[in-house]
């Protein structure tokens, strides 16, 4: 606050009074009628000093608050916002495949006619083909190619021979039988097994398949799955119009039975077999093929209503040398996950945007968690490594330009990959995303920042002037700077207003042009004079100014892509308040 004492001009005052008691006085003389009782103090120029201001650091200057934030290391400044991004659980669902029987054999005569004298036996060479097929329905709509299916609980797989006819034999011996199944089924012996399993093929080499009386023979092994094949293009392709897949497969039996009996064969005597496999119903619990889910991404808004008043003006503009959005998702799909992202930023309720920036083709990796760096330059902090990917966007600025209320993230993810891959069926896939923005404070030459401020109280200081006549004043000073952004006054920028708060017509602001100069580095200080002038042609107005309100424009000048710290500082110095001519004081 400055104050004009006008104690000196009331010293004038009493002295002439003095003057008067102590000469002779002529009655008959007015002196408010016939002498003009005005008188000049202050010569070419009333000039009253003010001093200087304490150092006023950026962090008195800029508040903090959610959003504006420093580094702790650097004090730099940054708008910073975090938050979450809502994707929904991905997860491809179960089928079931329903039992399946063995068609296609029919009963061999492995003993018929001739004639024998005691006990004997007759060896057989079988060859026998049959099939084993079954339509598949309800398959997940991710479900491209199918490689291969595995249960949980594996399902039994029974394999019989079943005798018939009119023979009364003692036994019947499997020579070297194998019993092939399709190559598709996953398959293992287990504590039912007779016999020995090599692969996919049931080997019975000296197993009694029958004691007689056309009783039969029965086997079980255990099938944890089918694999149809281990790479794209060699598995069962879905039919996406009846969501289903086709099973198709060959059950052959090769090798020789031998049957022993006793007494005499004829004619009419014979006996036949017959193979079968039955594969019991089985519920799939994971699929590797081609697999391509659809992620559902809620829209996201990245509020960013609470910015600094010094940001808010209409006017504001920013040109961000290296602003960040990063994206951080752990994707446990054994996948890479494609998306999109279309960011829009919105102001003031307007429907239409400010700015819309959208970038394509960004890959998440696999089964771990990824970070997606998108900026301007291409570069941030986050250092490029395996699963860290810095994203150049040159127009990323668009979106800050004019700093928005809020900005949405719309992701379009999708899985496209034509490979094989494994998924658990039913399983819920969390992909937790979230989002990291971080716009540095140091700009380029297209940063228009209003900064909003006024001197209050100032009619304390000039209400002691409303006896005398002025109709100027100036304000100068001297501005030390550390800040690396030029400050500008334009006159048009500065309202005057009374105690009651209203703006005091009849006015004339003019400044002289210059600028406060930026330091170049964020650190050296620079000075620089600075000046305004208020002139009234109406006596006693600029005794009612009471407040100064101004905006501030900042502008970076030289000093390019310096950012803005907390610890830069500005201060004012040797401050004095003048009125040019000095001041009438009217005696009248």
């Amino acid at each position: 606050m400055f104050r004009l004492n006008v104690r000196p001009l009331a010293g004038v005052l009493v002295l002439l009074l003095l003057v008067g008691i102590m000469s002779c006085v002529d009655n008959r003389y007015d002196l408010d009628r016939d002498i003009d009782m005005t008188i000049s103090v202050g010569g070419d120029y009333l000039s009253i000093p003010g001093g200087s201001t304490d150092t006023t650091y950026l962090s008195k200057i800029i508040t903090e608050g959610d959003l504006l934030v420093t580094d702790a290391a650097t004090h730099e400044y940054q708008l910073a916002r975090r938050g979450l991004v809502n994707v929904e659980p991905t997860s491809v669902g179960t089928f079931d495949i329903g039992e399946i029987s063995s068609s296609g054999f029919h009963p061999v005569v492995i003993v018929g006619g001739g004639s024998a004298v005691g006990r004997g036996s007759v060896e057989k060479e079988v060859d026998m083909q049959g099939s084993f097929s079954q339509t598949v329905f309800g398959i997940d709509e991710a479900l491209m190619e199918v490689g291969d299916v595995g249960a949980g609980v594996p399902a039994k797989l029974s394999i019989a021979f079943a005798f018939s006819g009119s023979l009364n034999y003692q036994s019947v011996i499997a020579r070297n039988l194998h019993v092939e199944l399709p190559y598709f089924f996953v398959v293992r012996a287990c504590d039912e097994t007779k016999g020995e399993l090599r692969g996919n093929t049931l080997v019975l080499d000296g197993v009694v398949l029958s004691s007689g009386n056309n009783d039969s023979f029965a086997t079980v092994l255990e099938v944890d799955g089918y694999k149809f094949g281990d790479a794209a293009g060699n598995g069962k392709k879905v039919d996406k119009a009846n969501s289903s897949i086709e099973i198709d497969g060959e059950v052959n039996v090769s090798g020789s039975v031998i049957t022993v009996f006793d007494g005499n064969l004829d004619a009419n005597t014979s006996l036949s077999f017959a193979p079968s496999v039955v594969l019991d119903a089985m519920t799939v619990n994971k699929v590797t093929g081609i697999i391509q889910p659809t992620i559902e991404v809620e829209p996201t808004n990245i509020g960013l209503d609470d910015i600094p008043d010094f940001l808010k003006d209409d006017a504001t503009r920013l040109e961000v040398t290296n602003p960040v959005v990063a994206f951080g998702t752990e994707n446990k799909l054994d996948t890479p996950v494609e998306f999109d992202v279309t960011l829009v930023s919105h102001r003031n309720g307007k429907t239409a945007p400010l700015a819309t920036v959208t970038v394509d083709d960004i890959e998440i990796d696999a089964g771990c968690i990824t970070a997606i760096i998108l900026s301007r330059l291409g570069k941030s902090g986050y250092a490029d490594a395996e699963h860290v990917k810095n994203v150049k966007v040159e127009d990323i600025n668009n979106l800050w330009e004019r700093i928005p209320d809020y900005i949405t993230v719309d992701i379009s993810p999708s899985v496209t990959n034509p490979n094989y891959y494994t998924v658990e069926l039913d399983r819920g896939y969390d992909m937790l995303a979230g989002y990291d923005v971080v716009i540095p404070l140091s700009f380029e030459s297209g940063l228009n920042i209003v900064y909003n401020d006024s001197i209050c109280d100032l009619n304390t200081d000039f209400s002691d002037l409303d006896q005398v006549d002025f109709d100027q004043v100036g304000l100068q000073f001297t501005a030390v700077s550390t800040i690396p952004l030029q400050l500008e006054l334009k006159p048009e920028n500065v309202v005057v207003k009374d105690i009651y708060g209203q703006q005091i017509e009849g006015i004339k602001v003019t400044a002289d042009g210059r600028k406060i100069a930026e330091s170049t580095d964020g650190t050296t200080p620079v000075e620089s004079r600075f000046a305004v002038v208020f002139t009234s042609a109406e006596a006693g107005v600029l005794s009612r100014v009471d407040r100064i309100c101004f905006k501030v424009t900042a502008v970076p000048g030289q000093a390019l892509n310096v950012p803005l710290r907390d610890n830069q500082w500005i201060q004012m110095s040797k401050i004095n308040l003048n009125v040019p001519g000095g001041v009438k004081v009217d005696l009248n």
